[in-house]
């Protein structure tokens, strides 16, 4: 059974603040790779934080290296516009995502 992960995900230097999320370099390449996990039942959610502009994912995996390791593949941690920071196991107790059926 898979493990409920959350994980921080912060901008960093490459981060152009003067322009929007969709207007980033590359943004087709990541949202369309952040798709590709939600397609996949790999990930329950993601948020922008306020006002620190981290963004904070839920995960479904079996373990926090794989969690590590697909988001390593991100177009934006690839090119530094973005940073995998933290990643923890998480156990709900109210308001727990479920996993899609199918």
């Amino acid at each position: 059974m898979k493990k409920t992960f959350a994980a921080i995900v912060k901008r960093t230097e490459a981060w152009d603040h003067s322009r929007e999320a969709h207007e980033q370099d590359g943004f087709a390449d990541h949202a369309a790779f952040v798709g590709g996990l939600e397609a996949d039942n790999f990930i329950a959610m993601a948020g922008l934080m306020e006002p620190s502009a981290d963004v904070l994912f839920v995960f479904w995996a079996d373990s926090e290296e794989e969690v590590r390791q697909r988001m390593a593949q991100d177009p934006w941690q690839q090119d530094g516009h973005a940073k995998l920071v933290r990643v923890e196991e998480v156990s709900f107790r109210i308001g727990a995502p479920q996993p899609k059926e199918g």
